[in-house]
């Protein structure tokens, strides 16, 4: 880039749709908190810092990197917490402020992308397999009607507000061509037609599904581009099941002990881990999921895995586990969750006009020890 040569500066929006090419924002709980929690959108990236959690040390490292961009994977908030008035989370937004820096994240969203879900079994040096996660995922179904001549401006409109978005797929759609008929009543400015008189036109049903929290801007993009005063749009909730986006991995390995895998883990990821089972126990059929995994208990078990690699399982679930032939190996939440940071920093490097080396890497900053 030229220097000075403003038309290729990136923006902290830039690095936004870099990180929601990567990691649709549709992934995440709904529960979550992912994007940008803190800074102007609009502001130039002059380079971008890459962690596991927000802190006041991440800033200064961001600082001392030359990046004004802090990207992590945990969020700065996940409840509502107003006022900001004290504690960790202030110290953070101050710090942030006053050094200018913005901060965002993606939490779920990433660690259900592919290269996200399997960045475990990579880092433990196991081959990475199908998805862990069976469950569905919620998802409304959009319903437009619109003359066939503003169909393809229509549907462009409803995929860049989000709509249409499954899996590693965007633009998906379904249209079919039908007649439309109305009448204006006296107080109608129609597109086609007069009032009083009754109207058909050739028209598309137009079908997208879209995340529910992208109805909103979907409905707005809808009528902003459509050409009738009063364009129909139906709403129906559904489930889908997931698609690729789903979280963990099952991997198949030649068959070892508990204790001899719990070593090969140890080893790769420089950690103490936990096991619940016989270490004598023979296992070959690996469930990994990073951070808290609990939940995929049910997943591991349906997919007869053997052992369930993970962040961390609360005690009773592992009780439940170990009781039915499912071995744990618990390597910490973090620990687990750190190779999630490289596969984040590698999309953000797709960000048009921010070099390579302006997005760097965090060191990590262990919260807890082993003695």
């Amino acid at each position: 880039m030229a220097k000075g040569d403003a038309r290729h500066q990136p923006r902290v929006v830039d690095v936004l749709r870099a990180i929601e090419d990567a990691f649709p924002s549709h992934w995440a709980e709904s529960w979550d908190k992912v994007g940008l929690l803190c800074g102007d959108p609009d502001a130039p990236a002059s380079g971008v810092h890459v962690c596991l959690d927000p802190s006041v040390s991440a800033l200064e490292q961001a600082i001392s990197a030359g990046a004004n961009v802090l990207a992590t994977h945990h969020p700065l908030l996940l409840q509502p917490e107003m006022p900001i008035s004290g504690g960790r989370s202030y110290e953070i937004v101050r710090a942030a402020i006053e050094a200018n820096i913005s901060i965002i994240a993606a939490h779920t969203n990433l660690d259900r992308a592919p290269k996200g879900a399997s960045a475990l079994a990579d880092a433990i040096g196991v081959p990475s397999g199908e998805p862990l996660e069976r469950s569905y995922m919620p998802m409304v179904m959009v319903t437009v009607y619109v003359p066939a001549e503003s169909a393809v401006s229509l549907r462009e409109a409803m995929a860049k507000a989000g709509a249409g978005r499954i899996g590693a797929y965007q633009g998906c759609s379904f249209s079919v061509d039908g007649t439309g008929r109305f009448m204006p009543m006296a107080e109608s400015n129609p597109y086609i037609g007069a009032s009083g008189q009754e109207s058909s036109v050739p028209e598309q049903r137009i079908e997208a599904v879209c995340a529910p929290a992208a109805v909103d801007g979907v409905v707005s993009a809808i009528r902003t581009s459509h050409p009738y005063e009063e364009p129909l749009v139906t709403l129906t909730e559904m489930r889908i099941p997931r698609s690729a986006a789903r979280l963990g991995r099952v991997c198949t390995i030649p068959s070892t002990t508990l204790a001899s895998l719990a070593e090969q883990v140890a080893s790769k990821l420089d950690c103490a881990p936990r096991i619940w089972g016989d270490p004598l126990a023979r296992v070959s059929k690996v469930a990994t999921a990073s951070g808290s995994a609990g939940s995929l208990i049910p997943d591991a078990l349906a997919a007869d895995a053997d052992v369930l690699i993970a962040g961390e399982v609360r005690y009773h679930d592992a009780l439940d586990a170990v009781a039915q032939h499912l071995c744990v190996i618990e390597i910490g939440h973090d620990i687990s969750e750190w190779p999630l940071v490289h596969v984040l920093a590698d999309a953000i490097r797709n960000t048009p006009g921010l070099s390579r080396e302006r997005v760097t890497v965090g060191r990590p900053e262990r919260k807890w020890w082993t003695f």
